[in-house]
């Protein structure tokens, strides 16, 4: 297999000329947002799921350091590493270091917002290495050099 991803700007600007896939891009979008409508409609207790889902998170975070400890518990007990940080800097020094260890120079991260929240894509440039997202959304944002966002929907 071969990467494509050097030519992604040029694929793009030609898939953006596309009148046939603007078209699809078009009703992809609509149908999201009417696919959705009808299954909240097939859905009755949507509003009771929503709101218990709200009382999960909230005693989530009520009780984050339970769950958090019990968290590191089972990676500890699979083998893993938790690194606790206080700061977004101690965060991205863990990250820095972790990627030193390993002798990293390109780091294929997934998507995350904790990660925009901190600047950890910043820092790993600032710091020599090459960041690939892997989540087609933020990889076009990233070749763009957009500020991050959270796409749901073409």
């Amino acid at each position: 297999m071969k990467p494509t991803t050097r030519a992604f700007k040029a694929q793009s600007a030609v898939a953006l000329r596309n009148a046939q896939l603007q078209d699809a891009l078009g009703r992809a979008k609509s149908r999201f947002i009417d696919k959705r409508a009808h299954a909240l409609e097939e859905l009755p207790e949507f509003d009771a799921l929503r709101a218990q889902a709200k009382k999960t998170k909230d005693h989530t975070l009520n009780h984050l350091d339970y769950y958090l400890e019990r968290f590191e518990s089972q990676v500890v007990a699979n083998g893993g590493r938790v690194h606790w940080t206080r700061t977004p800097e101690e965060a991205r020094r863990a990250v820095i270091d972790i990627c030193r260890q390993a002798d990293g120079r390109r780091v294929i991260k997934g998507k995350s917002m904790i990660g925009e929240e901190i600047a950890l894509n910043e820092e790993l440039a600032a710091q020599g290495m090459e960041v690939v997202e892997t989540d087609l959304g933020e990889y076009i944002i990233q070749l763009a050099e957009e500020p991050p966002s959270h796409i749901i929907a073409p």
